[in-house]
């Protein structure tokens, strides 16, 4: 029996000063609230021009969203890294959900309509923002209205707009993947379009692989709680993992089986990656090197 390798390490340069991980720091949030509230206020009039006043939007709503996400990723000093093919066609995207920043994220790389829980309707800001992007509020607890929003989103995917959903229903930690509503993979078997599996973890810097316990929108949290204590973070890292395509002939039940399998083993593939090497030790400094040199050479 064949002993299994273990990665090789990957060399790569020591992150500079300002992308070190370290401690969340209230200083911190002395830029980034004052920039973040600016850009909030900035959404309005760019929605209303670019959302509000269409029927359905169209790809400068798509681009707008796209442009203020990517600056809403770089307030809070989040880096995205993008594994796999990000798809051009009209596709079904189905993610794990660890937070509200997994919508940004996605919507800065591929245009399509959100389905989301109907509570979100109801969130300050994004709850508006969300229903001029065309969000698809779902209320899972009445199964004919569940119904009839997923045909709508079979609708669009058949019209040629991506759509994406968070099949868990719920947010995670990041570590662990829950089990995946089947329902929502009907409307990829209506249409008749392929669904792509998307792996998502928040990690630090300095440690690839290791799930950031901050990020996770989970259990009690509000989110005003959620955006202070983000405000004072150090710099993140999310991969998203593009996967292979799973054909809409599957069935919608082996549609959601297949997804979170492909999912937690990507997961699974980001922790057990390969190990990363730093070329520069941070804790050596060059002049207390060189003195400790002196020192032996001359006995002292």
């Amino acid at each position: 029996m064949m002993r299994r390798r273990k990665p090789a390490p990957v060399l790569v340069p020591y992150p500079g000063r300002r992308w070190r991980r370290s401690r969340p720091k209230a200083v911190r949030r002395i830029w980034r609230l004052p920039v973040l509230v600016f850009y909030l206020l900035l959404a309005f009039p760019l929605a209303v021009w670019t959302c509000a006043r269409k029927p359905a939007p169209d790809a400068g709503s798509y681009r707008a969203f796209a442009w203020w996400s990517r600056q809403a990723l770089r307030i809070f000093g989040i880096h995205l890294r993008v594994g796999g093919v990000i798809p051009e066609a009209p596709v079904l995207v189905a993610a794990n959900h660890v937070s509200y920043l997994d919508i940004l994220a996605l919507a800065t790389l591929i245009p399509s309509r959100f389905v989301a829980k109907k509570e979100m309707r109801a969130w300050p800001f994004f709850g508006i923002m969300g229903a001029w992007l065309g969000t698809l509020f779902i209320d899972r607890s009445d199964a004919r209205a569940s119904q009839r929003i997923l045909r709508q989103a079979g609708e669009i995917l058949a019209a040629g707009t991506s759509v994406t959903i968070f099949p868990e229903g719920t947010t995670s930690d990041g570590r662990e993947v829950g089990d995946f509503f089947a329902a929502p993979f009907e409307a990829a078997c209506w249409a008749g379009t392929p669904t792509i599996p998307v792996a998502l973890r928040y990690e630090d810097v300095l440690r690839p692989g290791q799930p950031d316990a901050l990020c996770p929108f989970v259990g009690d949290d509000s989110l005003f709680g959620h955006l202070w204590r983000l405000a004072a973070a150090a710099p993140l890292t999310l991969r998203l993992e593009f996967l292979p395509a799973l054909a809409p002939g599957l069935g919608r039940r082996e549609l959601a089986t297949a997804a979170r399998q492909a999912i937690t083993e990507a997961l699974q593939r980001m922790e057990q990656g390969a190990s990363v090497t730093y070329l520069r030790d941070p804790r050596r400094h060059s002049l207390r090197d060189a003195w400790v040199a002196w020192r032996r050479r001359h006995g002292g």
